[in-house]
């Protein structure tokens, strides 16, 4: 790798990192499915009241268990649809009554003379539930096909997990990109002790009909990631009581600054061995409630409180690790006049596809077809895969 090759993306005014109301990334993104909440949070009588994609939306459960998307307000005189009643399949306003299908339409006004109902509406969105996420699109026209991953119906069971950061989705989503960065920010991690730190990878990428094909060349393994267009990271992940497992980790914004990650992991484990698994991540869970925040740790590290190498070993370590970097990115900065080399050619590949992207959009074109080959799986980048 030629140390001074200098790799450009290319020059221009869009940036992704722009989600105020009606942006071309708000758009983009919108144009696709995005998980907004996990299944397992969302009880049959406790509307949700949401908070991304720029948007605030009220999310509830059905008695029959289907998942609806209201909008947040109620037409009457403007009270807030997550403090309504679930009502069957519908939800009953707080204030006056005023009821709701999943389309948002309202179907009673228990205090007018009959009638009037079908005149108000508020807005309602397209929800489906995949792989334990509960995933809604937000777009024009009709939405497209639902992603599906050939991979997670084969074997053992699924793990969703939700995480709030205080750092931008793309800037998460470039970290997703970086093959690069394991070498330096996860030195000290899980990832070091299966290999991915002892040499820097020899980094190739191509694009493809499903977004990028990223390649890490360590030796002669080769790690092989996908960005699924326009903000999902699909990889394997290591965790020395679970061994590898594919990862699908969606990072959708709340604000510019501001991003939940969705993820969802495959874990190749039957019977008496899932059961210790599921134990060890509960016992996980539980462990990391005894301890200082993550946010709380990355801001004494960014104050200069704390040093990251100083942080002892705890299951969100890579959070902590990833956070010290992008919550510390020089929030004025300009990407464009990032001094991007050979090591970040991934990250200069996915940047030009987005503003390829989101030009196409202020000009009024059409943006790329993207499609995700259900059978497409990622590689370790270890001796597992030869």
């Amino acid at each position: 790798m030629d140390g001074a090759l200098e790799v450009t993306a290319e020059s221009g005014n869009l940036n992704p990192r722009d989600v105020s109301p009606h942006s071309p990334t708000l758009k983009l993104l919108r144009s696709y499915w995005q998980p907004v909440y996990a299944s397992e949070k969302l009880p049959k009588n406790r509307p949700v009241l949401l908070n991304v994609l720029g948007q605030q939306m009220t999310l509830y459960r059905g008695e029959s268990g289907a998942p609806y998307l209201v909008g947040p307000y109620c037409a009457h005189r403007g009270a807030k649809t997550s403090s309504g009643r679930v009502q069957g399949e519908h939800l009953e306003c707080f204030y006056h009554g005023w009821t709701y299908n999943g389309a948002g339409q309202c179907v009673r006004q228990p205090a007018e003379p009959p009638g009037g109902e079908g005149r108000s509406k508020i807005q309602g969105w397209p929800v489906r539930e995949y792989l334990g996420l509960v995933f809604a699109y937000l777009g024009e026209g009709e939405p497209p096909p639902m992603p599906y991953f050939e991979t997670y119906h084969r074997d053992g069971f699924t793990q969703v997990r939700e995480s709030h950061r205080s750092w931008s989705y793309f800037d998460q989503l470039e970290n997703s990109v970086d093959e690069v960065h394991f070498n330096f920010v996860h030195r000290k991690s899980k990832f070091a002790d299966v290999g991915l730190t002892a040499e820097i990878p020899e980094l190739s990428c191509e694009e493809t009909e499903y977004g990028i094909l990223r390649m890490g060349r360590r030796g002669n393994n080769v790690r092989k990631s996908h960005i699924l267009m326009p903000n999902c990271m699909y990889s394997m992940v290591f965790e020395h009581f679970k061994g590898w497992a594919e990862h699908l980790s969606w990072r959708v914004p709340i604000d510019r600054h501001t991003h939940v990650s969705f993820m969802i992991e495959c874990i190749h484990k039957e019977s008496d061995a899932a059961d210790e698994f599921k134990n060890l991540r509960s016992q996980q869970r539980e462990d990391l409630k005894k301890l200082e925040p993550a946010d709380s740790v990355i801001a004494r590290i960014l104050a200069g409180e704390l040093h990251v190498d100083d942080v002892e070993w705890r299951p969100d370590i890579v959070v902590i690790q990833d956070g010290a970097a992008m919550a510390g990115l020089d929030p004025t900065r300009d990407p464009d006049k990032d001094q991007l080399r050979s090591s970040d050619r991934q990250v200069a590949m996915l940047r030009r596809i987005w503003r390829r992207e989101l030009e196409a959009i202020v000009e009024g074109k059409e943006t790329k077809k993207w499609r995700i080959p259900p059978e497409l799986r990622p590689t370790s980048g270890t001796p597992l895969d030869s």
